[in-house]
């Protein structure tokens, strides 16, 4: 939904400001499918590279924080997208999937206890490997 809806910005938009906003939502889109991607296919080398540059994302915290974030951003889109409906819905996800990974780690850590990060190509053989 962010990625549709930072094409639908570029399409309608012209002021450069906004261009980059939808951009920016585009990237934080890509980045948030290929860190779910990695957990389906077992990607080795996405995960090594997304582990470097984007440790964040293997956290809770640290995952809910961005999903915010993103929610923020797509909310202070510029009110007169054709899809705003969009724009709420996507936002709101982003959100309240967010607050509610936040509450969950704070008062029910027990719950979140087996929560492991995908290890794929961090096997002992490669470890020392290039990216």
């Amino acid at each position: 939904m962010m990625c549709t809806l930072g094409v639908f910005g570029i399409i309608e938009f012209g002021q450069l400001s906004e261009i980059f906003v939808c951009i920016y939502m585009i990237l934080f889109a890509f980045l948030l499918f290929s860190y779910e991607l990695v957990w389906w296919t077992n990607n080795a080398k996405l995960n090594k590279n997304l582990r470097v540059n984007f440790g964040f994302m293997y956290g809770i915290r640290g995952r809910a924080a961005y999903l915010i974030f993103a929610a923020f951003l797509v909310i202070g889109l510029k009110a007169d997208v054709r899809a705003a409906f969009l724009r709420y819905l996507t936002g709101g996800c982003y959100l309240g999937t967010g607050v509610i990974m936040l509450f969950l780690h704070y008062s029910k850590p027990d719950l979140l206890g087996v929560y492991e990060a995908s290890t794929a190509g961090f096997g002992h053989d490669d470890i020392n490997s290039p990216v």
